[in-house]
């Protein structure tokens, strides 16, 4: 009997990226172009917080929430563009406790605020990262994600590790 391995958690991860990059598709613009799609932890205040799904285009950023079951919530999207974007960061996300520091190595901390006052702050996996901790943190899809929201928001080493 030949022993084979089971099934890696990558085939589910692309199964969750084409999931969400298909309910972001009725969002976009004729000839919009969507250049990546993730799930990011959205904290709208210190004790208030959800789910998104944060699209990037050739246009603009999208921030679709999600419900507990991963489905859009109808109506609520918010949608930015170069120009709104007053102040943006990248930054590695975690603490200092032992918990955090994991966390650092594969997460970042996204903030944008807006031209009209608004303040987004997401967490969400990098996608870089060596055994294990590369397995948790989205693989290429999620890698080609953040690299796309790195140049949207003006990072001129969009390639370069955070």
């Amino acid at each position: 009997m030949e022993l084979k391995p089971a099934s890696t958690p990558k085939k589910e991860r692309s199964e969750a990226a084409i999931k969400l990059e298909q309910s972001m598709r009725d969002l976009l613009e004729p000839g919009e172009t969507l250049l990546g799609v993730t799930a990011a932890s959205h904290q709208k205040s210190m004790f208030s917080g959800g789910v998104v799904n944060l699209a990037v285009t050739d246009r603009r950023l999208i921030i679709q929430p999600l419900d507990r079951r991963g489905r859009n919530v109808k109506g609520d999207a918010v949608s930015i563009t170069q120009p709104e974007i007053d102040k943006a960061s990248i930054g590695r996300s975690g603490g200092t406790d032992p918990s955090g520091i994991l966390v650092s190595q594969v997460a970042i901390q996204v903030k944008i605020k807006t031209t009209g006052g608004e303040k987004y702050k997401f967490s969400m996996m990098d996608g870089q990262g060596n055994g294990l901790l590369g397995k948790l943190s989205g693989g290429e899809s999620q890698l080609s994600t953040v690299q796309a929201l790195r140049a949207f928001l003006g990072d001129t080493d969009a390639a370069a590790e955070i």
